[in-house]
């Protein structure tokens, strides 16, 4: 009797994993070996060393929104696996990791708060705004630090004074009602930040 590889049928219902509707927020663009997908997965597993230079920062990026979008709930290590993924992804600094980010707010907001903070786009303050006055004060501290590290960029993209502004507003609409003290300290002194980031883009707007 014929017999299929384990390892083939294993293969073919993670292939069809990533190619259902629910999960056409992966890339278009990241076509990589289902080997390295599980090699990095392999990687997400460990508890700390986790090295990931061994490939390259777009490698890393879609392995990791692959994961994050397809990943069993009953696979094996799957919880730290996709607390890591969410964590390697923002890492990655690769500009599509602003939208699986934006996504992973919802499942791993911690992780995903914290890191769009690195992401100089609109699109990143925004998730971040609509954060500030979330009911659980970890998520507001999480947000608050996001907009607190939050860097001009090098060129200010369309839509970016208008995110700020509508970020200090929101800032300022919930400062007061903050009921912990150092939560309070990180809307401070994102508030400080936000305000710099303002001038220097309507600076250089204003030059432009």
């Amino acid at each position: 009797m014929f017999r299929v590889p384990i390892r083939f049928i294993a293969g073919f219902i993670f292939l069809a994993a990533i190619i259902t509707p629910a999960n056409a927020n992966i890339p278009d663009d990241c076509n990589i070996p289902q080997s390295l997908i599980a090699d990095i997965r392999l990687m997400l597993t460990a508890e700390d060393n986790q090295l990931f230079d061994l490939w390259t920062n777009e490698e890393v990026f879609c392995a990791c929104a692959i994961i994050y979008y397809t990943d069993p709930p009953d696979a094996d290590f799957h919880d730290r696996v996709m607390n890591s993924a969410v964590i390697r992804i923002g890492k990655t600094g690769d500009p599509r990791a602003v939208a699986v980010l934006i996504d992973a707010i919802e499942t791993h907001p911690h992780q995903a708060l914290y890191a769009l903070g690195d992401y100089r786009t609109p699109e990143a303050l925004r998730a971040l705004t609509t954060r500030v006055s979330d009911p659980d004060g970890s998520i507001r501290e999480n947000a608050a630090e996001g907009l607190r590290n939050m860097l001009a960029p090098a060129i200010i993209p369309d839509g970016w004074i208008d995110a700020i502004s509508d970020a200090i507003a929101a800032v300022d609409e919930w400062l007061d009602k903050e009921p912990d003290w150092d939560v309070k300290e990180y809307f401070v002194d994102a508030k400080v930040n936000l305000e710099d980031l303002l001038k220097k883009a309507q600076a250089t707007a204003g030059t432009n």
